[in-house]
């Protein structure tokens, strides 16, 4: 087959594919959302208290 005709048919195979594709709803993706910010928030608390007392133990050390 020729490059014209391989990348016609990776077409006709992606848009079928894409026409499979579930979008999530609007509240769905929200939650979504929101819920990585959480996580974001509660791992950088986390690590601000990690930093914080591993700093304070090397001081100690030194």
């Amino acid at each position: 087959m020729s490059r014209i005709g391989d990348a016609q048919k990776f077409v006709r195979e992606v848009q079928i594919e894409a026409k499979k594709v579930v979008w999530p709803e609007r509240k769905e993706t929200i939650q979504a959302t929101l819920m990585v910010f959480v996580m974001v928030i509660l791992i950088a608390i986390f690590l601000y208290g990690v930093d914080s007392l591993l700093s304070w133990l090397v001081q100690k050390v030194i």
